[in-house]
């Protein structure tokens, strides 16, 4: 009986200083290779362990390789605050699954980026919006949907297009594995990085 309280005194001892597993720590990367087949990367660690994990998906970033281009530049090239993220956004331009990242100057330091997003092609539901004109803007039709107007762009199904669903993959990433449970605006520092 003696030994049995000394074990257990010395397990609530231990489990004191050590307390629970810590959650994972994410972020996100983003290799600029073209506009249209670039790589969003989400990585994350379980602290203190410096072991780094990541899952990627092919990207699209604006029109123009070049960043100072306002709206259809690729993002700019540094790190990025996070500024919200939404399961049901309901923009003008952009709707549904979204993270919104922070303005940036580019590399003219002259030149400021805003309303800068990592989004699909989305409905506010999650859904798809495609009608019979070509180019909707809530249905992802094409290999030209990569493009964007200077935001992160990823893939998902849609009934007239066959393209994996990068976006719910991301999506399911980011809240498993380090990422915010939050769906509203924050601040989250250091949460993108862009490469030149």
């Amino acid at each position: 009986m003696g030994r049995a309280v000394v074990v257990l005194a010395a397990a609530a001892v231990l489990f004191c200083f050590t307390g629970p597993a810590r959650g994972a720590n994410g972020w996100w990367t983003f290799n600029r290779d073209t506009n249209t087949d670039s790589t969003l990367t989400w990585k994350w660690t379980y602290p203190p362990s410096p072991t780094q994990y990541s899952r990627s998906w092919r990207a699209g970033s604006g029109t123009s390789q070049n960043e100072c281009v306002r709206g259809s530049g690729w993002l700019p090239a540094g790190w990025y605050t996070q500024w919200g993220h939404w399961n049901h956004y309901e923009g003008s331009a952009i709707k549904g699954r979204v993270w919104w990242v922070q303005d940036k100057y580019c590399w003219d330091g002259v030149t400021k980026r805003t309303e800068l997003f990592i989004h699909s092609e989305e409905t506010a539901s999650n859904g798809q919006s495609c009608t019979p004109t070509y180019d909707d803007p809530f249905c992802w039709e094409r290999e030209a949907d990569y493009y964007s107007l200077g935001c992160i762009k990823l893939a998902r199904p849609s009934p007239v297009a066959n393209f994996p669903n990068s976006l719910g993959s991301a999506h399911n990433s980011y809240h498993d594995h380090g990422g915010s449970a939050e769906h509203s605006a924050f601040t989250d520092g250091y949460e993108l990085y862009v490469f030149s």
